[in-house]
């Protein structure tokens, strides 16, 4: 355990705690009322409050680093990818693929993102108004992001259901890591054993690419862009295999809980979904309300680098663990209005929701289209519709999201 740095305000809280995590913002708030960063004795971990402490932690490298997590970063997918290096070399890594997650070129997607849309939400709305109660997230919300880049990293697609059951495993596993009881321990350890499968299969992949050599449709895809990049000449087999990894899970965890929580969301303010059925350029902007409102990614490591790092005046110790609180960030009543309010209508503000810094999701445009067509297509096909339970929350708050949305027709 670290030293605790002087004056620094003092928490127990339990992250992985069932009832703190159905509703954590009056906690953070609480947190936020003791000073810009809170020491989590229980986790051993500095907590960060504000949007701007935040942002500081997360964008500068100076002070606060990706390093001290390189080990966690390896047991979540693998080996080494671009979460976790801060030098010149995360850059030349994010730009073997970022030209493919451009918006524009994005755009060559659409029709078969709206194609995968189509195919997960029509069974889903015929269930629905047949009277049914229905999950969404395995009936729905799952499959969309799973099957979009599945398609993109040329993988077959009925794999799909696998790539959801390992990346869920993986995603997981976030939540061992806060939690020392044997059930903690033993989502870790499904996490690794997920990750191995996923790796092993995406090891299979990258040979396949090579053997096919640069011809042919293949060469079009993620798998082969990273393959034949000059830039993978100085990578490592297993960074190659890691990084692909991370995008299988990145391209369908975090999306596919989005639009669970927009379900949500949506389904506790009528009046407000209503409005976006009938004016859908509201549709961009009330997605980013609902990912500041019930941030997904609640927090990411980073670790003070320098016995000059501090927040809001209060020096932590070189090699402390530190807890960017995005959740708590995308709350902040410094930066927003009203800031525990539900409001598709704010002004538009940046939050944390996709990271911030060097570090910013690589495929925040591709979420952010995938979830503009669902609910465009859901407000056209299911514009009414009703929470047949109160929403579970689980423990997993580093990737907070709802464990089931049971949907009835209103």
């Amino acid at each position: 355990m670290t030293a605790i740095a002087t004056d620094c305000p003092v928490t127990d809280q339990d992250l992985a705690d069932w009832e703190f995590n159905q509703d954590p913002y009056p906690t953070m708030e609480a947190w936020r009322a003791m000073g810009p960063v809170v020491y989590n004795v229980r986790h051993d971990r500095y907590m960060v409050t504000s949007y701007r402490d935040c942002a500081r932690v997360l964008g500068g490298v100076t002070k606060f680093n990706s390093q001290g997590s390189v080990e966690m970063f390896k047991a979540i997918f693998g080996g080494i990818t671009m979460e976790a290096l801060d030098s010149p070399r995360h850059n030349e890594m994010r730009g073997v693929w970022a030209n493919d997650f451009q918006r524009d070129t994005l755009e060559a997607q659409r029709q078969l993102i709206e194609r995968v849309v189509a195919s997960q939400l029509d069974p889903f709305v015929q269930r629905v108004k047949s009277g049914e109660m229905v999950d969404a997230i395995p009936n729905m919300t799952r499959g969309i992001p799973t099957l979009v880049i599945a398609h993109m990293l040329g993988i077959e697609t009925e794999m799909f259901e696998q790539f959801s059951a390992w990346s869920d495993a993986m995603g997981a596993s976030t939540e061992g890591h806060l939690d020392p009881t044997p059930r903690g321990a033993k989502l870790v350890a499904d996490g690794v054993a997920a990750t191995k499968a996923l790796n092993n299969h995406m090891a299979e992949t990258i040979q396949k690419r090579r053997a096919a050599g640069t011809i042919g449709d293949e060469a079009n895809d993620l798998v082969a862009r990273m393959v034949y990049d000059p830039f993978s000449r100085s990578m490592q087999e297993q960074e190659i295999i890691a990084s692909n990894t991370q995008l299988v899970f990145a391209g369908n965890e975090t999306t596919a809980k989005l639009m669970a929580s927009t379900l949500v969301a949506l389904a506790m303010h009528p009046d407000q979904r209503r409005a976006l059925a009938a004016d859908r350029s509201l549709i961009p902007q009330a997605f980013e309300e609902v990912h500041r409102w019930q941030t997904l990614t609640q927090a990411i490591p980073r670790h003070a680098c320098s016995d000059e790092s501090d927040i809001g005046g209060i020096r932590i110790p070189n090699g402390a663990e530190v807890m960017p609180l995005q959740g708590a960030g995308n709350r902040d009543p410094q930066r927003w209005e009203n800031a525990d309010a539900f409001d598709i209508f704010r002004p538009q503000r940046q939050h944390l929701g996709f990271g911030f810094g060097m570090h910013v999701c690589l495929g925040l445009n591709l979420a952010r289209l995938e979830a503009h067509i669902w609910l465009d297509q859901l407000l056209d096909k299911l514009p009414e519709y009703e929470l047949a339970e109160t929403i579970d929350y689980g423990r997993n708050f580093v990737l907070r999201g709802p464990v089931a949305v049971p949907v009835v027709a209103s």
